[in-house]
């Protein structure tokens, strides 16, 4: 659903205003800015239940041009390298070797590193994470352009004031939640407790959907199952507490 101007009243301006029970040409008491304000924070919530709730199969936001991933040069002698405000989650590290070889480093623990282990230079093979920024160890003994590739998870979107075709980047029937959080704000804020209370149950009935879908949809994914056998004890009982079962079951 899109966030403005549908010529139906189709879109998730004229659903919030709906659910505050404004009239559809009603754009005072609600004004434009202010549930653009709120829909981008109902974005933020949507994104985190998301997040909270996707498996191998990663979310990224729809309305981006790019891929969720980023690199920069490796230089000589140099741990620590930036992350930017908008990575949220660090998936994977790449590094490249002197040859330009790329090489997968393993995420560690910076309490389980020595002063040597810090004070090393050589090819990467770990990294961990500190405030903003990633520390390789070993550091690049080596210079090289586009030698560091960082794969992330980043927020969302956000709205304009000005757009009217976008619409929230997951999946297309969750896109009410953006109108109902927004609608939820202005409920509060003007003390309208009764529908407040309706449109809290409509959210939580969507947010447990929009966990059950983000959380199920690597169906091509093999479920590995395996037999695992038990003796009931008889193990406890020494070499003569032999099962009766040939198969040992």
């Amino acid at each position: 659903m899109q966030f403005n101007s549908e010529t139906n009243n189709l879109d998730l301006y004229s659903d919030a205003r709906f659910w505050c029970g404004l009239a559809n040409d009603d754009t005072t008491s609600y004004p434009l800015v202010d549930f653009t304000r709120n829909a981008n924070f109902g974005l933020d919530r949507a994104v985190a239940l998301i997040q909270k709730s996707d498996g191998v199969w990663k979310w990224d936001d729809t309305n981006s041009s790019d891929l969720p991933l980023a690199t920069t040069s490796l230089v000589a002698s140099q741990p620590d390298y930036s992350i930017a405000v908008t990575h949220l989650k660090i998936e994977r590290v790449r590094a490249k070797d002197s040859a330009g070889n790329w090489i997968t480093l393993t995420r560690v623990n910076s309490r389980d590193l020595t002063d040597t282990d810090r004070a090393a230079t050589g090819t990467p093979s770990q990294y961990y994470l500190r405030g903003n920024s990633i520390f390789l160890v070993d550091a690049p003994s080596y210079a090289s352009s586009g030698g560091l590739e960082v794969t992330f998870q980043r927020g969302a979107s956000y709205f304009a004031s000005t757009d009217t075709t976008k619409t929230p980047g997951f999946a297309t029937q969750f896109h009410r939640l953006i109108s109902l959080y927004a609608a939820l704000d202005y409920c509060e804020a003007n003390d309208l407790e009764s529908r407040a209370q309706k449109v809290r149950a409509k959210i939580q009935v969507m947010e447990a959907d929009v966990i059950d879908f983000y959380s199920s949809r690597d169906t091509d994914m093999r479920v590995s199952l395996s037999v695992q056998g038990e003796d009931y004890g008889q193990s406890a009982l020494g070499s003569g507490g032999r099962s009766q079962n040939q198969d040992g079951f």
